[in-house]
């Protein structure tokens, strides 16, 4: 696949993983299947034709991005975490308060 196709499906792929994150809940198995498509995109060779310094700037380009939506997912999970964590307090609380009551 020449450069101007896959970055074309990369910037396409982005668009779908970023729509889809942006939602307040999203399937996680869309958004693994989505990854999973623009890895498979961007580790396929590079063809004889393309020029290398145009090469490495669409890499670099993919590599930025997703270095931000791997910060954002990340940011989410421990947003996650401290919810589930608050959670597992307020019921052992509760517990506790039930036993003494």
């Amino acid at each position: 696949m020449h450069l101007k196709n896959r970055a074309q499906r990369c910037e396409k792929l982005r668009q779908q993983i970023e729509k889809l994150v942006r939602k307040e809940m999203y399937p996680v198995e869309s958004l693994v299947e989505l990854i999973e498509q623009l890895n498979a995109t961007l580790n396929q060779p590079a063809s004889p034709d393309d020029n290398i310094a145009e090469y490495s700037a669409f890499l670099q380009l993919n590599l930025d991005w997703l270095q931000l939506i791997m910060a954002q997912l990340s940011a989410e999970k421990d947003a996650v975490a401290v919810s589930m964590n608050n959670i597992r307090q307020g019921r052992k609380a509760l517990r506790s308060y039930g036993q003494h009551n």
